[in-house]
């Protein structure tokens, strides 16, 4: 009787966990900053605009200028699940400086742009933004840059449009498989509002793809780099670069990391 009432008691607080994540899995990954609709971007060589998905809902994003004189394509950058362009746009630097111009966008509740985030919309609104920089550049002249969260809005694009190439900076196979990685007592698998199954889609690209890495990434573990990349026939010693002691937000500042951008982007 007494092993019993501390079962029950178990399974009570192991329910109350599991719901609890339920309700506040959307305030768990994403964390978006707003900006006031006057809010001005202070970046060089650049120019804001809005992308406009439905009669409401107007999406924000800012096109970079490369630096050289004649531009060899575009980055089309998907970030991750915090903050907005204000921080977003200090990467833009990565690719204008090596000959692209670059666009990147704020999802549905981040930055100016309105609207509520959802997968669906979160997938369809990239391909929305590519299509409407298609309009621009021929797409064997775009890159498609995935950060994080933003890899699987990259990788779906990927799959369904030809492309010039595709990067990755710390993917993952899904966002259950990551949850999973943390707590492995919780069945995220079914309870997650947002899936984002990369590894349905990444077998689907045909282009060149490049995954970028930290041994030691402390929010998705280097291990989803590995796992995504095993449901590709591509060997990983040519298309994953492992950062060793790597973290989740440092891989730009590695020796390793621009020298394989230099090679990636010429």
């Amino acid at each position: 009787m007494f092993k019993l009432k501390y079962l029950q008691i178990a399974i009570t607080i192991y329910v109350v966990l599991i719901l609890t994540l339920i309700l506040f899995q959307r305030f768990i990954l994403l964390h978006p900053k707003k900006l006031a609709k006057d809010y001005h971007f202070d970046f060089p060589k650049s120019e804001e605009f809005y992308v406009q998905i439905t009669s409401d809902i107007k999406i924000n994003s800012l096109r970079f200028s490369t630096t050289d004189s004649v531009s060899k394509g575009a980055v089309l950058y998907f970030h991750g699940n915090a903050d907005n362009l204000a921080r977003w746009g200090e990467h833009a630097t990565q690719f204008t400086e090596r000959g692209y111009d670059v666009v990147m966008y704020d999802y549905r509740g981040f930055g100016k742009s309105n609207g509520r985030f959802d997968e669906k919309n979160f997938l369809n609104d990239a391909q929305y933004i590519f299509d409407d920089l298609s309009r621009r550049y021929n797409p064997d002249k775009i890159i498609l840059y995935g950060r994080s969260l933003g890899c699987g809005a990259a990788i779906k694009v990927a799959s369904e449009n030809p492309v010039k190439k595709l990067i990755l900076e710390t993917p993952y196979y899904s966002l259950p498989d990551v949850a999973w990685s943390h707590l492995p007592i919780f069945p995220f698998k079914y309870v997650s509002e947002f899936k984002v199954p990369a590894h349905q889609w990444l077998p689907k690209v045909h282009c060149d793809i490049h995954v970028f890495h930290g041994t030691d990434d402390e929010v998705v573990p280097y291990n989803q780099s590995i796992k995504l990349l095993t449901t590709t026939n591509r060997n990983p010693d040519k298309t994953l670069t492992t950062l060793q002691g790597g973290h989740h937000r440092d891989l730009e500042k590695f020796k390793e990391y621009q020298a394989k951008m230099d090679e990636l982007l010429k």
